[in-house]
């Protein structure tokens, strides 16, 4: 077994320990509570019931994110939260059995007193910690230490106002639990500090899951939104106890946020939470917006009324409710839906933002704006030239594929990713992304030219470097060493001349042919840089030549070269005359070597660009079946693609078109 191993047993037993010891407590308590007889309204009456539930659902809850996620806090801090509730509930039900049983007074005290402070130590420490951790286990940034720090320093005025409502339960009695002591007249002003602590703490918690709700990513944000699912059965609580309900009703509201940190956590992916979210921020507001509207109207309206009918005015009042509820609940719908869905109800503004982003930073910055715009888990931007790709968030599902069609040809694709629990993009999201693939179309194809035009760059500058390399090491090697034998033999025939005139001859005769190979040299080389039949022939004039030498194929077989051009051409750029003369010569060399033709016909046309044809009656070598391009083929599309042009290649037939440019 290796360390990581047992490292995970033994953390897997701790789990299964502490919560089989919560779930104990829970029994034993519970138990107690039955043989001592207490009523259930006295269960309900005294919170009881709301310390075992606790109890038992956040144990459960925490030991699943324990199990699944053992380096995030949050699963213990739960675990911890409903021990503390756990053995409150515990030390009820054996301090009420202990009394009818006569267990000493020192025992039922030290065990009431204890546990009247776990349930406050938990929801002080662990539970005020979670939301600060959530969902990743660590704080936003090092300041927010100072505030869990001043929670911890702080948490005696939490023992001190708390432990003292406990509705008198042992009131008089040997189990009664002793509080922290406060001095005479301070408890009123420590309540007061309570108050506000809380107040506090709460715009912390609110701060921090706005914060993490802005700054990360999708599933950030998602896991939020569970947490906010979580939290509004706990907003609804504070409702329901405004209106005078007990507390036991109240306290219940709890007990759906572990379920939903739970799930926030492990498994947040498990359905779209945004549809819950909107549907209970939307149809709450306007619950609580017409109950508002409605008492505040009908009391102004009665004191205008005065003696008129009483039911006149709550007539009125429901009237003009009922015609504003529809244009309120649109614009609340619109409200939630930007905060959760982004701008995909308003096409253009999210194409315009998404434009924003396009125009400043390019195709790059295209994912992570249409994901943050429309609120969506994954985007990726895919180029079918393979350059350009990028990508934003992480595909976990269902994906959708928006083709991107420039000039009637696909460049690439906007792919993606659905949000959990849908199997196809909503009609919003499909108008923002069909609206968005033109601009993004375009830019993906303007990215593929500057990509090429990059890398034409480059190649031209290689090129041009080997061509260097290569004169200079001919110079070198060739007419270099040429060169320096002349000048060593001219240095002879000057010691010869005074005394061996025959001998200096020779050595002038030899001087001589050294000198013609060296101008033969740099003919060779001037001959590399362009060809000289341009200059002393001319376009036509150099390929009427070429054609001439190629009247015969390596086989001994006639072959007949025809030309067909116009009698003559304009002055044409140096570029396009090498380009068209290389390209030409080309073709025609692979006619005669390689596809066995007869005929081959050269046809040149001037218009807005020269367009080159050669067409043979040849087939390949190896047959159709065993055709494909060449070096050669690829050399004349390279030389076509350098001046912005095109070379296309087929079985028989070269087509070249070079644009004029300016001419000369």
């Amino acid at each position: 077994m290796t360390d990581r191993q047992g490292r995970t047993r033994r953390r897997t037993a701790a789990v299964y320990a502490l919560l089989g010891l919560a779930l104990a407590q829970v029994v034993v308590g519970a138990t107690a509570l039955a043989v001592a007889g207490v009523s259930p309204a006295d269960i309900v009456r005294y919170d009881m019931v709301v310390d075992m539930a606790v109890a038992f659902s956040y144990s459960i809850c925490g030991a699943v994110i324990a199990l699944h996620r053992p380096r995030n806090p949050i699963g213990w801090l739960l675990i911890g939260y409903s021990l503390g509730h756990a053995f409150t509930g515990l030390s009820i039900g054996l301090g009420v059995e202990g009394l009818r049983l006569g267990w000493p007074p020192d025992v039922l005290h030290a065990l009431t007193t204890v546990g009247r402070h776990t349930w406050i130590v938990a929801s002080s420490w662990a539970f005020v910690f979670v939301f600060f951790l959530f969902p990743d286990g660590r704080l936003p940034d090092r300041r927010w230490r100072w505030v869990l720090a001043l929670q911890l320093l702080s948490s005696p005025i939490d023992f001190a106002v708390w432990a003292r409502d406990d509705w008198g339960l042992f009131q008089g009695t040997p189990a009664q639990p002793s509080y922290l002591p406060v001095p005479d007249g301070w408890l009123p002003l420590l309540r007061h500090l309570e108050t506000g602590k809380a107040l506090l703490v709460l715009t912390g918690v609110f701060a921090v899951m706005s914060l993490r709700y802005r700054r990360g990513g999708e599933q950030d944000r998602r896991r939020m939104l569970w947490l906010i699912a979580g939290m509004t059965p706990l907003a609804l609580s504070v409702l329901l106890q405004l209106m005078g309900l007990p507390p036991i009703y109240t306290s219940c509201c709890t007990l759906a946020l572990p379920v939903a940190i739970m799930i926030a956590v492990v498994r947040h992916e498990l359905l779209d939470i945004r549809l819950v979210v909107s549907r209970s921020l939307l149809y709450g507001a306007l619950t609580v917006g017409v109950i508002a509207a409605y008492i505040g109207l009908v009391t102004f309206v009665q004191s205008l009324l005065g003696p008129l009918p009483r039911l006149l005015g709550p007539a009125l009042v429901t009237v003009s409710l009922a015609v504003a509820f529809e244009p309120a609940r649109r614009l609340l719908q619109r409200m939630v839906d930007r905060a959760l869905y982004g701008d995909r109800h308003d096409a253009v503004r999210a194409v315009s933002r998404i434009g924003e982003r396009l125009a400043g930073t390019g195709v790059a910055a295209v994912p992570e704006a249409v994901g943050e715009a429309l609120r969506l888990p994954y985007v990726c931007v895919e180029s079918k030239s393979g350059g350009g790709n990028g990508s934003w968030g992480a595909p976990g599902g269902p994906v959708h594929t928006v083709p991107l069609d420039y000039d009637g040809r696909t460049v690439g694709a906007l792919v993606v990713g659905l949000r959990p629990g849908e199997q196809q993009p909503a009609p919003a999201d499909l108008a923002v992304l069909e609206l968005l693939a033109v601009p993004l179309a375009a830019a993906l194809h303007a990215t593929d030219l500057t990509r090429q035009l990059q890398h034409s760059r480059e190649r031209i500058v290689a090129a041009r470097e080997e061509e260097r390399r290569r004169i200079r090491r001919d110079l070198h090697d060739g007419l270099g060493p040429t060169l320096a034998g002349a000048a060593f033999q001219a240095d002879a025939v000057r010691n010869l001349l005074a005394f061996d005139q025959e001998r200096a001859s020779g050595l002038l005769a030899e001087l001589r042919a050294e000198i013609g190979g060296a101008v033969g040299e740099v003919r060779r080389l001037v001959d590399g840089l362009r060809p000289p039949d341009l200059d002393q022939l001319g376009l036509l004039g150099a390929l009427r030549e070429r054609a001439a030498r190629l009247s015969w194929r390596p086989d001994g077989t006639e072959l007949k070269v025809r030309i067909r051009a116009p009698e003559s051409l304009p002055a044409l750029p140096a570029a396009v005359e090498v380009a068209a003369y290389r390209i030409a010569v080309e073709a025609l060399t692979n006619a005669a070597r390689h596809a066995r033709a007869s005929q081959v016909e050269l046809r040149i046309e001037i218009g807005e660009g020269l367009r080159l044809e050669v067409c043979d009656d040849g087939t390949p070598v190896n047959g159709d079946a065993g055709w494909r391009p060449g070096v050669g083929i690829t050399s004349m599309q390279e030389r076509a693609a350098e001046l912005g042009g095109r070379c296309v290649a087929d079985r028989g037939r070269v087509t070249a078109t070079l644009p004029l440019g300016g001419r000369v």
